[in-house]
């Protein structure tokens, strides 16, 4: 077990936030009041104290329960690893190894199962219901804090506002824009800087709606749509300056090829747009490329960004959905298919086999929405993905045979595949014979011949009915709830 680690958490902090914050809460006030009352700097060195304490209690608190969760992960890791060499033994040699009894296994899985429930509730699993202390001397813990701020000089911490870049975007703005700056500085300087410093749009439309009150019609309605204007130019050039430095901006945008692309990157949303830039290019290239195959226009950059952020929703609810169905299907037995994370890829999401022997064809809906009338991968494209996905796994069987040839594959897993491929012969069959009328009926009867039922789920989603026309061809919704407790790296 590795001794506790600093992990630093209160440098991602924003200054203007924490002052925002102090200005909001009476007792702060007053903190800052007294402080500035008994020191020569006066104000200034009283807030840069109080972002200096909330800083270090944030380093600590964190460090607390980040170093709680590591040494958990430790644990949890020792212990299945203890879990899994057992269990090794016992299949290659059919008994247990020397020394460990029944009972042993069975307290490692208790252990285990400890291990994951404290692990979600990370107060209780560090002091119950005791407080939570930082040290065990409060006097020494607030002398270490002042010592440790006047060896900063006060500096306010880690975070540095990017004024000279700031500054660059003031000098580059027309002069009118300029002066509506200038003269809104004069009369509401306070509130100025916070629409400035507004990270989140909501955060952005509630101090720009503040600051036109507090200007009460001192500005003219010209004055004003020029102040807004100049406002973001500001906040954009902010929030670059704190988050993308130039440098490595320079060097994202010289990999883009896309003359379109580079352009909307350099002028876009330094949250998303320029963060993907940086950090995944390929990914960005191929989004834009999606992007302008659907009809996005090559300088429509707020209509890419949106298109990104639904993009990236809906994958990460598509992810977390497969896995949670994955963890929460106590009827299967073992998977066939299991999740992963191509939730683009067409076909179906899991397959697997219950304990009374049916195959379980699944799709995982995780939408908002709570009833779905379309499942193509079991619907439309069943006949396909029957086919596609038991040939995937004789594959996978003749690749294990071919690297072990005393590999014996499980007779549940061939006949589940036989009666795959057998279904996929006869609903093709069904389609292309009879009346439509029947044809529902007759896929219905067809899987239910063959023990295979076709299922949905909405691990992550609302889903909770379907249509009764998918009802019709033996598809029905399976109740996922709570994910079982087992490791997220962890399977069946």
């Amino acid at each position: 077990m590795t001794g506790p680690r600093r992990f630093r958490a209160g440098r991602f902090l924003d200054a203007a936030a924490v002052h925002a914050a102090a200005d909001a809460n009476p007792r702060l006030q007053r903190f800052m009041r007294t402080v500035a009352a008994h020191s020569e700097a006066g104000e200034v060195r009283s807030r840069r104290l109080l972002e200096h304490l909330i800083r270090r209690m944030i380093d600590d608190v964190g460090d607390l329960h980040l170093n709680n969760a590591l040494n958990r992960l430790e644990r949890i890791a020792v212990l299945r690893d203890n879990i899994a060499a057992i269990l090794d033994h016992v299949l290659e040699g059919g008994t247990l190894p020397d020394g460990v009894r029944v009972a042993t296994l069975g307290e490692y899985f208790d252990q285990l199962n400890t291990e994951m429930r404290e692990l979600s509730r990370p107060r209780d699993g560090i002091v119950g219901d005791a407080p939570l202390r930082l040290a065990d001397d409060s006097a020494v813990y607030a002398d270490s804090l002042l010592r440790e701020f006047d060896a900063g000089g006060g500096a306010g911490g880690r975070h540095v506002e990017p004024t000279a870049i700031v500054g660059d975007a003031f000098r580059a703005m027309p002069a009118d824009r300029q002066a509506a700056l200038r003269r809104a500085a004069e009369l509401e300087p306070a509130a100025l800087w916070r629409t400035v410093a507004a990270e989140s749009e909501a955060g952005k439309r509630a101090a720009v709606a503040d600051l036109e009150t507090r200007l009460g019609g001192r500005l003219t309605p010209d004055e004003l749509a020029r102040l807004r204007t100049a406002v973001d130019d500001l906040g954009r050039a902010r929030s670059r300056g704190l988050q993308v430095s130039e440098a490595r901006l320079t060097e994202a945008l010289a990999r883009i090829g896309d003359a379109d692309l580079r352009a909307v990157v350099a002028s876009g949303d330094i949250w998303l747009t320029q963060q993907l830039a940086l950090h995944n290019p390929e990914a960005l290239t191929t989004l834009w490329r999606r992007f302008r195959d659907r009809g996005g226009r090559a300088d429509d950059g707020p209509g890419f960004r949106a298109y990104l952020r639904h993009d990236m929703v809906t994958y990460g609810r598509g992810v977390l959905g497969e896995y949670g169905a994955a963890f929460s299907l106590s009827s299967i037995e073992l998977f066939l298919k299991g999740p992963d994370a191509n939730v683009k890829v067409a076909g179906t999401d899991l397959v697997g086999i219950g304990h009374d022997g049916w195959v379980w064809l699944i799709d995982d809906k995780s939408h908002r929405a709570g009833s779905v009338s379309g499942v193509s991968a079991l619907t439309d494209n069943l006949v396909t993905n029957l086919r596609r996905d038991a040939a995937d796994f004789r594959d996978a069987i003749a690749r294990l045979q071919r690297d072990d040839p005393g590999f014996t594959p499980d007779p549940r897993i061939l006949d589940a595949i036989s009666r795959m491929e057998d279904a996929a012969a006869e609903i093709d069959r069904i389609n292309r014979r009879g009346s439509a009328s029947t044809r529902p009926a007759r896929i219905s009867r067809a899987l239910e011949e063959r023990r295979l039922r076709l299922r949905v789920t909405s691990a992550a989603g609302e889903v909770r009915e379907i249509t009764q026309a998918l009802r019709d061809l033996g598809l029905a919704v399976a109740p996922t709830g709570p994910p079982v407790p087992l490791p997220p790296t962890g399977g069946r």
